[in-house]
């Protein structure tokens, strides 16, 4: 009876400290790959099927809404617009593009707000389920950077989801 309380004591153990820490890790194995500029490492936790799919559903909502007053004209613009963007999303979210908007804050630093550039970004996470995290970042002055979002893939988690801070 003694060695079975050991054993689920040891199981509640080891799945309290996964829960606790993997989202950290998770988001540390990012940013570091990130840092340290190894694309491969970024291809392999990174979704990015779901990555480009869920911004260019986000970009094609963000159009449909503010071109649904604007009669054909502005339908026909936003249609045009949208395929722009997201031709622009499948090339900007890419390994090199995910170790720019983690190292520094956007996809290209030269288009960044001077305010920002030159800052770095302190990550921390916020849990929102048992299959899902964000890691939240804020640049060094308290202003609000990107936000990953991570999904639960087996034991580990892939990101799945970007939002880019509105400067």
């Amino acid at each position: 009876m003694r060695k079975l309380l050991t054993l689920i004591l040891l199981a509640a153990l080891i799945v309290g400290g996964w829960f606790v820490a993997s989202p950290w890790l998770a988001m540390k194995g990012i940013v570091d790959a990130a840092q340290a500029g190894d694309l491969a490492e970024l291809d392999e936790r990174i979704d990015f099927e779901r990555l480009q799919e869920q911004a260019n559903t986000s970009i094609t909502a963000e159009i449909a809404e503010r071109t649904q007053d604007g009669g054909v004209l502005a339908q026909i613009g936003g249609a045009i617009a949208g395929e722009i963007a997201g031709a622009a999303v499948d090339n900007a979210l890419t390994p090199q593009g995910i170790a720019n908007i983690v190292t520094v804050g956007g996809i290209a630093l030269p288009f960044m707000p001077e305010p920002f550039r030159g800052q770095d970004l302190k990550w921390d996470v916020e849990r929102d389920s048992l299959d899902q995290f964000r890691a939240v970042s804020t640049f060094e002055d308290g202003t609000p950077g990107p936000v990953m979002v991570f999904a639960r893939d087996g034991i580990g988690w892939d990101l799945v989801g970007l939002q880019l801070a509105e400067f």
